[in-house]
C-alpha cells in the first residue's frame, strides 16, 4: 500500500525534474535508525546539498527526491520545514543496491526477510500505523531521541524481500 503510494508520487515528482545537474542515488550503505548512503537523520538541508548536490526534485514541504524511480530506485528525504535551518527527518529508499552495513541483507534479494530477522531477532517488533497497516520496526534512539527503522509490512514469508525501507525520527519530525 505505501510502496505504490510511493511510487505514484515518484512518478508524478519525476516528470518535474529539476535540471541536468541534479544528483542521482543509486545504491548504498543503510545504517538502520541513522542514514543511508552518507545521509544522515538531523543533517540540516544545505549538509544533504552538499553531500549529494542538486535533487532531481524538492518541494516546499520539504521533500527531495535522489532516485530515479523510472529505474526502480527510491532515494527520499523529507525535511522538517518547522525547524531553521531544515533537517532531515525522514529518508525513504528501495533499491536493489542499497544493503545494510555489516554484511546485508540487501534489498530486493529474496530471502532479505529471514536474513532480516536471523540478524535482529527480538528487536524487531511489529507496529500498527495510524492507517491500519503493521509493519516491521527496529527502534533506537539517536542523540536521545527515538528512532524507527521500518522495514515493511509485517508477517511476510522468510524467503519475501525488503523492498522499502524507512528511517526517521518516531515523533514524525526532525528532534
Amino acid at each position: 500500500m505505501r510502496i505504490a503510494r510511493f511510487l505514484g508520487v515518484g512518478a508524478v515528482l519525476g516528470l518535474v525534474l529539476a535540471g541536468a545537474a541534479a544528483a542521482v542515488v543509486n545504491g548504498g550503505s543503510v545504517t538502520p535508525n541513522l542514514g543511508v548512503a552518507g545521509i544522515k537523520l538531523g543533517m540540516t538541508r544545505a549538509q544533504v546539498i552538499a553531500r549529494l548536490g542538486k535533487p532531481l526534485f524538492k518541494n516546499a514541504n520539504g521533500f527531495m527526491q535522489y532516485g530515479n524511480d523510472k529505474k526502480g530506485v527510491i532515494f527520499d528525504v523529507y525535511l522538517d520545514t518547522s525547524t531553521h535551518p531544515q533537517r532531515v527527518r525522514l529518508l525513504g529508499i528501495s533499491g536493489t543496491k542499497f544493503c545494510l552495513v555489516g554484511g546485508g541483507p540487501c534489498m530486493m534479494r529474496a530471502g532479505g526477510v529471514g536474513k532480516l530477522r536471523k540478524r535482529y531477532g527480538n528487536a524487531l517488533v511489529n507496529v500498527k500505523l495510524e492507517d491500519g497497516e503493521k509493519v516491521v520496526w527496529l527502534k533506537g534512539k539517536l542523540k536521545g531521541c527515538k528512532v524507527f527503522t521500518d522495514f515493511g509490512e509485517a508477517n511476510r514469508p522468510a524467503a519475501a524481500k525488503i523492498v522499502m525501507i524507512f528511517i526517521g525520527y518516531q515523533s514524525g519530525h526532525y528532534c
